[in-house]
């Protein structure tokens, strides 16, 4: 490769990132919906058709367990309109069954044509505020078949030949309580999707069809060589791990996902054999939301500055056997499956991972506590809202580094809704949003603290409640600690506050009831008896740990804002020759 082709190589790829990144702008000031315009709960990027299979090669920062699923729904649009596309098509799925993960996640594609030739697809994954189905917000913790958990929508075009399809678009509008956000969200993926279509025809007018794949096979090829570089140095070997969902919301518990991890040379076989048979409740993974996160655990174990595109995941290998939890067969709902069991399967990689390169893992996946509020505006319009204040924290430890941030490292694409905006947008008010010591996986690095959230709602409404993460909490790795255990308290105006074991369903809630989400911090990392003691005292100080955990968990004495050296190496010492 000359010069030449290295700098078009970087100019290529930089313009393919602006672009997507530019789609995601434009979805946020354009976006209806708060799950858009707050939380910034989609993903944009852009893929090629110059192989029999579409490629992912630029995508902007977004939910992160969106990364690798949008490639399955891509290849299913394009396999079921290979022979049928045309210059102004859109096109639009969202079933589980046709490469999607849930079916509250909707996927628009746009292919870009040159030379009356299909190029490039600029595509925009989105989780939708309502889904049709039983239930408002699409959650239904009753499902017990796909059609419970709302609308499937098969490939299909909603433009044609540059044509709206208005039939089309009335039917899916109609199929939805939140039709006055829908419509405004479809608009601005499409635009989002037609902006990015013009960016990329000046880029193809002004470096030819066959320089752009040129420099597009390089940059894959370039993340590529990164990635079996980085596996290359792990040793070769077998690594077994395994980890359970607390239960399926039917009645079934300790749901196994196990992960068979397999370094050879710079190839990675990810197999999934001996996970639990699909369940009856909505918690399966469809095959490609199971290969997105194995790919989310796969790229936290990497450099961060690795472009994010195919060549991540040409070294690797996911296999997982039908008519399990991880590969259902029809008819098996699939609802929640971007949380529960999406959590746990990259938790078991994570896990298998840290036998090979314990020092690669961790900012673990989280175990969500997931309950939703609807109700009914003056107008008369439905609302609903998801609590994304609830869902923050669960972020792990790393070695080198204690948990960071609100949201763990499947979710570091959404951003937290500003509470002044969410109080205007929906009959609430956040009365708290604070960390709670004493509530995350101690160890060499600690998880990120753990939150106390109370949403207070001043209209009637109904709130429905799944949990995660009770039992099975999130692990810690190489000797740490795991997580707590979450709790969902609700307050509904009666004399005794209802603290929920597994799952309620649709629960009124007078004006004034009170939702009080206690969302676990994440995992440590390492032997909290190494965890240095003047970070301890700083966590004191910030009263993210108290003195009476300093000593029993850390073993460190602290007496009068100050560490006992000397007592603190008695203690360890003695503490180690227990354990």
């Amino acid at each position: 490769m000359n010069n030449q082709d290295i700098i078009l190589q970087q100019v290529v790829g930089g313009s393919l990132d602006a672009i997507a990144e530019e789609m995601s702008a434009t979805v946020t000031r354009t976006a209806r919906s708060p799950l858009f315009n707050e939380a910034h709960d989609f993903t944009t990027g852009v893929f090629d058709l110059s192989e029999d299979k579409s490629r992912l090669v630029a995508q902007a920062p977004g939910c992160t367990l969106h990364l690798y699923a949008v490639v399955g729904a891509v290849d299913h649009l394009m396999e079921n309109f290979q022979y049928d596309l045309h210059p102004g098509d859109i096109l639009l799925v969202n079933d589980p069954y046709h490469g999607g993960s849930h079916s509250l996640d909707w996927t628009i594609v746009m292919p870009v044509f040159y030379n009356r030739k299909p190029i490039l697809l600029p595509a925009v994954r989105s989780h939708m505020g309502d889904n049709g189905g039983p239930v408002a917000g699409g959650y239904n913790p009753n499902s017990k078949d796909i059609w419970h958990d709302g609308l499937r929508i098969p490939p299909l075009k909603i433009y044609e030949r540059g044509e709206k399809r208005q039939d089309v678009f009335d039917l899916i509008v109609a199929n939805n309580r939140l039709s006055h956000w829908l419509e405004g969200d479809l608009d601005a993926m499409i635009g989002a999707c037609k902006m990015a279509s013009s960016r990329i025809q000046t880029m193809l007018d002004r470096y030819g069809m066959d320089s752009t794949v040129n420099a597009i096979d390089s940059r894959i090829a370039y993340t590529e060589r990164r990635v079996r570089d980085e596996i290359s140095s792990w040793p070769d070997g077998t690594y077994r791990a395994e980890t359970f969902a607390d239960h399926d919301f039917q009645g079934n518990r300790d749901i196994k996902v196990r992960a068979e991890v397999t370094v050879s040379g710079s190839n990675l076989h990810i197999d999934f054999a001996g996970s639990s048979p699909q369940v009856d409740g909505f918690i399966n993974s469809p095959i490609s939301n199971t290969t997105s996160f194995a790919f989310v655990a796969v790229s936290t174990c990497c450099d961060e500055d690795i472009p994010i595109n195919e060549g991540y995941m040409n070294p690797v290998i996911v296999t997982a056997p039908s008519g399990t939890v991880v590969n259902p067969e029809l008819p098996a709902p699939c609802g929640h499956a971007t949380a529960c069991v999406g959590a746990e399967i990259a938790e078991a990689v994570l896990l298998a991972i840290s036998h090979c390169v314990p020092k690669r893992v961790g900012v673990n996946a989280h175990k969500l506590p997931l309950a939703y509020t609807n109700g009914v505006y003056e107008d008369g319009k439905p609302w609903v809202n998801l609590n994304f204040f609830g869902y923050t924290g669960g972020a792990g430890a790393a070695y080198e580094t204690d948990g960071w941030g609100l949201y763990p490292a499947v979710m570091t694409g959404v951003t937290l809704p500003s509470i002044e905006m969410n109080e205007v947008q929906y009959p609430s008010r956040v009365l708290k949003h604070e960390y709670v010591h004493d509530f995350t996986g101690a160890g060499k690095w600690r998880g990120a603290p753990g939150l106390d959230v109370q949403i207070q709602y001043t209209a009637e409404s109904r709130t429905s409640v799944m949990m995660a993460g009770v039992r099975n909490t999130t692990k810690g790795f190489h000797n740490a600690e795991d997580a707590p255990s979450n709790r969902v308290i609700v307050n509904d105006g009666t004399d005794q506050a209802r603290d929920i074991k597994e799952t309620e369903f649709a629960i009124k809630m007078p004006a004034g009831g009170i939702i009080q989400f206690y969302r676990a911090g994440g995992g440590g990392w390492g032997n909290p008896f190494e965890r240095d003691p003047y970070t301890v005292l700083e966590d004191v100080k910030n009263d993210y740990v108290s003195i009476e955990t300093a000593l029993d968990t850390y073993g460190v004495v602290i007496q009068n804002q100050s560490v006992d050296m000397e007592e603190t190496d008695v203690v360890r010492e003695k503490r180690q020759k227990n354990n």
